[in-house]
C-alpha cells in the first residue's frame, strides 16, 4: 500500500467520521478525533488559548507518526509502516534515512542512536535500535507474551525502556536484557513520556502518572491523547479537539489550525506531527 494512498485514506476517514475515533492507516493505533471534554467536563471552547504561533516547517512523504530531536537540532520522523525521515533545519530539506527498519511507529533519540518500536498488523512488534539503515531487535516479548502494538517508547531516569502496547493494554519494561509487564493505568495506552520521577502514559480515557520505578498508576487527566511530551517543564498532550494542551490543567497552548495533532518532540523547539496531513508543525523558526 503506497504512502500516498495511506495519507488520502486518513483524510477521508477523518472528514467522514464527524469527530469519532477512526482507525489510522498505519493499522496500528487509532486517531483520537473526539473526547473533547477535559477536567470536570470542561469543553475546549470554554477555555482560553495561549494562541502560540505555529506553522508547517516541513512535509514528509507519507504519514508522519512520531518525532524526536537530537541535541544538535536534527529531527527524525517515523513514517508509519514505512521508515524514518531525517530533517536538518540548517539544510531545510527532509531526506529518507531508511526504508529498511520495519513498520516503524514510536521513535526516540538516546545516547547517539535512534531507538524505535515496530508493529506488524497488531500481531507482533519489537523494540529496536537503528544500526546504519537497518534495525537491531532488542526485545519482542515478556516471557510468552509477545508485543502486539507497541506504538510509543520512553527512556526512564533509571535506564529502562518503557513501551505502550495499545492492543494488550499494558506497558512493557525493558531493562538489562529482561522484559516485564507493568500496569498502564489507562485504557488503550498509546503514548508515553517520562521525567526524573514519573512515567506518564496517555490512552483513550486520559493520562496516568506512575512514580518510577515501583509506583501505582494514578489518573491525572480525563482527556484522550495522541501524544505526550515534556517541553520547558510543562507536560503537554494533543488531540483534535484541544490541539496542544497542558495536561492536568484546563488551558490550551495552541496549534488549533492542525487537522489532527499527533506526536510531539523537541528539546529547544516544540515540534508536532499532523496526523491529518503529511506535515510537521512548529513555532516560527
Amino acid at each position: 500500500m503506497s504512502t500516498v494512498f495511506i495519507a488520502s485514506a486518513l483524510a477521508f476517514l477523518f472528514m467522514g467520521c464527524g469527530g469519532s475515533k477512526s482507525d489510522d492507516p498505519s493499522d496500528s493505533g487509532t486517531v483520537e478525533t473526539g473526547n473533547g471534554s477535559g477536567q470536570s467536563g470542561i469543553e475546549p471552547g470554554d477555555v482560553p488559548s495561549d494562541d502560540v504561533a505555529s506553522q508547517v516547517v516541513f512535509d514528509v512523504p507519507g504519514f508522519a507518526y512520531d518525532i524526536t530531536e537530537t541535541p544538535s537540532g536534527v529531527v527524525y520522523v517515523s513514517i508509519a509502516e514505512n521508515g524514518i525521515i531525517e530533517w536538518d533545519p540548517e539544510v531545510n530539506w527532509p531526506e529518507v534515512l531508511t526504508e529498511r527498519a520495519g513498520a516503524v511507529f514510536g521513535i526516540h533519540w538516546h545516547d547517539g542512536a535512534i531507538y524505535y518500536t515496530t508493529s506488524t498488523h497488531r500481531q507482533e512488534g519489537s523494540l529496536s535500535k537503528l544500526n546504519g539503515n537497518t534495525g537491531e531487535v532488542l526485545s519482542t516479548a515478556a516471557g510468552d507474551v509477545i508485543f502486539r502494538e507497541p506504538t510509543d517508547l520512553t527512556r526512564t531516569a533509571d535506564g529502562a525502556w518503557v513501551l505502550t502496547d495499545k492492543t494488550l493494554e499494558t506497558l512493557f519494561v525493558v531493562r538489562d536484557g529482561e522484559t516485564t509487564m507493568y500496569d498502564a493505568g489507562v485504557s488503550e495506552p498509546s503514548s508515553i513520556t517520562s521525567d526524573e520521577n514519573y512515567v506518564y502514559v496517555g490512552g483513550s480515557d486520559g493520562v496516568s502518572r506512575i512514580a518510577w520505578p515501583d509506583g501505582t498508576p494514578e489518573k491525572i487527566d480525563d482527556r484522550s491523547v495522541n501524544g505526550l511530551h515534556i517541553f520547558e517543564g510543562d507536560l503537554l498532550g494533543t488531540n483534535a479537539s484541544w490541539g496542544v494542551f497542558r495536561v492536568n490543567e484546563g488551558n490550551r497552548v495552541g496549534f488549533e489550525d492542525m487537522r489532527i495533532p499527533g506526536r510531539l518532540g523537541g528539546e529547544n523547539t516544540l515540534y508536532v506531527t499532523d496526523w491529518g496531513n503529511s506535515g510537521v508543525w512548529s513555532t516560527p523558526q
